[in-house]
């Protein structure tokens, strides 16, 4: 285990599986970026069992980073938690290797964490790197539906707010988070393997009284898609899987029965559209493994609390996000290789 360091302030942590080339850039720009924020910092880079070399790539291109290689891919929240658990900032700044930040982004992203002490998490303003004037993400909302979505998705980046604001949670592309809040909330739920996780990660944090805010003068680029790329069947997989766990654990009876018929509505349009569209049932697969998987999730969740979601956004919205995505993803090939070896990887952990 790592030795706690209390002058380190800030733990920067990237995942990597599989993508040695994307993830040295992107610890370029964060280590230009860290070294500009005026404060003490490590780097953490979570090897998830690529086997391919990445880990000895890494280990020669960034010797001063602490290379963690796991001997089997744990997904993002599975890699972040380990890099969590060995490194010892106040702060965690969570990157994706798929992401290039600006170099004053570290600062920005600090001085809006410093500016209370309840606030547990901060998000960057994460533009399209395919179209850096488009933005990605201004931080998430959870709409009373418990459907996740990206504020300011294809708004043009001066539609930003220029102060940081309240919103309520973080994109886990980019975020800056409070070691005392993680802790306080039980920390990331590494079974969700990828997708959602940070949308559970900001409800849970909101049950327990913690803020979140927006940085609009942290940015970075985002290559939305180059690990996973849309209307994969990993994707729609895990994104219906988790979408059941995260209802299960976080929202409360009367959410379930006030809106209960629209969310099966929603879902049931959802499945129709992408067996429809794209030719996949893989979103129904999901949603079936959350379900048999309900009760147990319904009991491990968090005691539940009265949190403000946004209004239902419905079928439309999801299909506006879609469609933004798809315009400005700017995703990089995946070797087959790595492909094959991904769905590998969701099928083991669906079936656990």
């Amino acid at each position: 285990m790592h030795r706690f360091v209390p002058a380190i302030r800030i733990s920067a942590i990237v995942v990597n599986y599989r993508r040695a080339e994307m993830t040295h850039a992107c610890l370029a720009a964060l280590a230009d970026s860290l070294a500009r924020a005026g404060e003490e910092y490590e780097i953490v880079v979570v090897d998830n069992g690529s086997g391919d070399g990445s880990g000895s790539a890494l280990r020669e291109a960034v010797p001063e980073a602490m290379l963690i290689e796991l001997p089997e891919n744990r997904g993002f929240p599975g890699g972040a938690s380990e890099g969590i658990r060995q490194s010892s900032g106040e702060w965690l700044l969570l990157v994706n290797n798929d992401v290039i930040v600006e170099p004053p982004a570290v600062r920005e992203l600090i001085a809006a964490g410093k500016a209370g002490d309840d606030i547990g998490s901060v998000a960057a303003q994460m533009r399209f790197a395919r179209d850096p004037n488009v933005i990605n993400s201004a931080g998430i909302g959870v709409d009373r539906l418990g459907i996740a979505f990206d504020r300011l998705l294809g708004a043009p980046a001066t539609a930003s707010e220029d102060e940081p604001v309240d919103v309520f949670g973080a994109c886990g592309g980019t975020a800056l988070v409070r070691r005392r809040m993680l802790d306080d909330v039980g920390g990331m739920d590494e079974s969700f393997f990828f997708a959602l996780d940070d949308a559970d990660l900001a409800w849970r944090a909101r049950m327990r009284g913690w803020r979140a805010v927006y940085a609009p003068g942290a940015v970075v680029y985002h290559h939305h898609g180059a690990t996973t790329p849309h209307g994969s069947d990993q994707k729609y997989f895990h994104v219906g899987l988790n979408r059941v766990r995260m209802l299960a654990k976080n929202a409360d009876t009367a959410q379930l029965k006030r809106y209960g018929p629209a969310i099966v509505g929603y879902d049931l349009a959802y499945i129709a559209y992408a067996a429809v569209t794209d030719r996949t049932l893989a979103p129904l697969r999901g949603r079936l493994q959350g379900l048999r998987e309900w009760r147990a999730y319904r009991r491990a969740g968090s005691p539940r609390g009265l949190v403000d979601l946004a209004p239902p956004r419905g079928l439309r919205a999801a299909l506006g996000r879609r469609a933004v995505w798809r315009r400005h993803s700017g995703a990089q090939p995946e070797p087959a290789n790595a492909a094959r070896s991904r769905a590998r990887s969701s099928r083991a952990v669906a079936a656990k």
